[in-house]
């Protein structure tokens, strides 16, 4: 076997069917069985050149809504902004997909096998093999319960949260300041813009008693009528809404809609019945704490997607980087095979790209919940240049050294900077 990738989300299965389709054979563990529940729904524009480059595109045409750009909503100044993704710096593509996650993480698990990758649901890795500094296979149990050593030439983290490389070594750190509480359901009969606008994502800024750290919703519509919806809080104001409503997450989550005025106005029922319904009987809830990994990389081995750290999901963040960044390990596996004495050099390019593309959107959501960013996204006198780079932000355009991303990056640090805020 040439490489065994960890994991069946959409690192792992983008990262398996591009080894695929560089001509290797790939064995593919997945511990749970598809499809499956899964939070990060809204994808972002710079994904779709990825799937189209390993054929997934027809599929997402067929069974999703596309996303032509996102409004944002301040319920604290009732300000409001719409960004559309045709005004990028690179306006291609002009959209994305709105996409639950169990048919889009299946759609994509059933492409990798359908492309050559063999495909083990219901095994569960339990660590990763190694020989003299060398990752060399790992041992896995089966559904039946026994035990198993497989080897190959290279290994793929792709575990999401549960980070198995960086857990066993104790590398992950988190991340100060982004450590909210995520409140989520889905419903019907949410109210939607006509046309191309019917797929946007809304962002709603709500108070959370703390004007410098807004709390804030997310409704994404999906093809079929549901809305996805979530309230990201502050831990402050769970231990405060806790005392007065107590622990339940479906009262705490009630709680959170009625303090938004746009919240309460899109998913409260009418009296003639209409409006909004929650589609489950009670809200769900997850802790997003952020965290880096300090190692991405290492002889015969590497860590994508949430497996290499998790971003707070502000601007859908996850899945983009999960992708892009399977994607492109893939190639550089590729070519460590074939020239094995540049692994290092080869990998650790692509370690760089990666972590650049990730501390952009970090420094951006550290800027939203300080403030500065927030100021931005809504100023009514934004000139033609800021415009276009929040709205390549938003696109996901972050990887590589265009000048205009270079300037966001400089500008984002010199907002939450210590002396900036003195």
């Amino acid at each position: 076997m040439d490489v065994i990738v960890v994991g069946g989300g959409p690192a792992g299965s983008v990262c398996a069917t591009r080894l695929v389709q560089k001509g290797h054979k790939v064995v593919l563990f997945e511990k749970a069985t598809f499809p499956r529940f899964h939070l990060g729904e809204s994808l972002l524009p710079q994904s779709l050149p990825i799937l189209e480059a390993i054929g997934m595109l027809p599929k997402l045409e067929a069974s999703f809504i596309r996303k032509y750009g996102a409004r944002f909503h301040d319920d604290i100044t009732g300000r409001k902004e719409r960004f559309a993704f045709e005004g990028a710096w690179r306006p291609e593509p002009d959209h994305a997909f709105e996409v639950p996650r169990d048919l889009f993480d299946l759609a994509l698990l059933d492409h990798a096998r359908a492309t050559g990758v063999e495909v083990r649901e219901q095994w569960t890795v339990e660590k990763i093999l190694h020989e003299h500094g060398r990752a060399v296979g790992v041992e896995a149990l089966a559904p039946d319960g026994t035990h198993h050593k497989l080897h190959a030439r290279f290994v793929v983290d792709a575990t999401g949260r549960e980070a198995l490389s960086a857990r066993a070594t104790g590398t992950t750190t988190k991340i100060e300041g982004l450590d909210q509480t995520a409140l989520f359901a889905q419903f019907d009969g949410v109210p939607r813009q006509e046309g191309k606008l019917a797929g946007d994502i809304d962002i709603i800024l709500f108070p959370s008693g703390d004007p410098s750290h807004p709390n804030w919703f997310w409704l994404i519509p999906f093809k079929d009528g549901r809305t996805s919806v979530g309230a990201v809080v502050s831990l402050a104001w769970m231990r405060d809404r806790r005392s007065k409503v107590g622990t339940d997450t479906t009262a705490l989550f009630e709680r959170a809609i009625a303090e938004s005025v746009t919240a309460t106005e899109l998913l409260s029922p009418r009296a003639d019945g209409s409006g909004a319904t929650r589609r489950w009987p009670k809200a769900e809830a997850t802790a997003e704490f952020s965290y880096r990994v300090a190692t991405l990389t290492g002889p015969g081995w590497v860590a994508i997607g949430d497996a290499g750290g998790f971003i707070d999901p502000l601007f859908s963040t996850g899945a983009h980087l999960a992708m892009v960044g399977g994607f492109r390990a893939a190639d550089a596996i590729d070519a460590a095979f074939a020239a094995p004495e540049k692994e290092h050099e080869l990998l650790g390019a692509w370690e760089t790209n990666l972590r650049a593309a990730a501390e952009t959107f970090i420094l951006a959501v550290t800027a939203f919940y300080r403030g500065p960013l927030v100021d931005m996204l809504f100023a009514e006198d934004k000139h033609t240049a800021l415009r276009r780079s929040i709205t390549s932000l938003l696109a996901g355009d972050v990887f590589g050294d265009a000048v205009w991303l270079r300037d966001a990056r400089v500008r984002i640090k010199e907002m939450i900077s210590p002396a900036s805020s003195r």
